[in-house]
């Protein structure tokens, strides 16, 4: 597995725009799991270390940095901060809630980095959790792909299975299809936008993700509005923003 192991980090540097849908009913949830980055502990290619410190979020990539979630979404437009919460636990260091347009709340949890194990559990049983009939519900995992290490890979044993549901389940984080979507979908939820390469998984993805959630886009359009998020900010084509989150087409 050892070729595998590897964080992708790309400067991103510009700003996105998704297209209007239908508006969204007001009961629409996302839960983000993030996993903060951590040289010490993950099989990564190791970031600065200010940034790669799984103990402090204050300053970790995927969510004290510019483009961490925490950081990007009380930042990004049409977005407001509701509050946050830090200590949850030993393993869940801070918990922040974000509103988007009185259409959309998002759940925004940042996991210390060693304990990457117990985030990825936690994100497939919420993903096993059938949603509330009166509610839209979407989970987020963001972060290194732990299960490309070995030493996390007994954790598979312990994912939840269940009859399918209608819970839509997101992994941003490298080749992610080939690692978590049969997981999911005995999990009984639906994969709708997972990474087929090495990929920076970072906030504006999830924020074009989340818009077109509220606006109850198809699953295509998630994947085609996450390549464009994608491309904008790595400044690449939007032909490979996009093959980062499609499957290549045969023939």
């Amino acid at each position: 597995m050892n070729t595998l192991r590897s964080i992708c980090l790309v400067p991103a540097l510009f700003g996105t725009a998704l297209p209007s849908h239908a508006a969204a009913t007001p009961d629409t949830h996302i839960h983000v799991i993030v996993s903060l980055v951590d040289n010490a502990s993950q099989g990564i290619v190791p970031v600065p270390a200010k940034i790669g410190n799984g103990d402090d979020p204050r300053t970790n990539l995927y969510w004290g940095a510019l483009y961490g979630v925490k950081t990007f979404l009380s930042k990004a437009d049409g977005w407001r901060k509701l509050g946050c919460t830090q200590d949850i636990s030993d393993t869940i260091l801070e918990r922040c809630e974000f509103a988007w347009q009185d259409k959309l709340t998002v759940t925004a949890e940042a996991y210390r980095g060693r304990r990457i194990d117990q985030a990825m559990l936690d994100f497939m049983q919420q993903a096993a959790t059938p949603p509330n009939p009166a509610k839209r519900e979407m989970v987020v995992f963001i972060g290194h792909d732990g299960l490309m290490d070995e030493q996390n890979q007994p954790i598979v044993n312990r994912f939840p299975k269940h009859a399918g549901h209608d819970k839509q389940a997101v992994v941003l984080a490298c080749m992610s299809n080939m690692f978590f979507a049969n997981h999911l979908r005995a999990a009984g939820s639906r994969p709708v936008v997972t990474t087929y390469s090495f990929m920076a998984p970072e906030a504006y993805v999830l924020e074009a993700v989340a818009r077109g959630f509220a606006n109850q886009a198809s699953e295509e359009e998630l994947r085609s509005s996450a390549g464009i998020a994608y491309a904008k900010y790595q400044r690449i084509s939007a032909k490979a923003g996009k093959s980062v989150f499609a499957a290549k087409k045969s023939g």
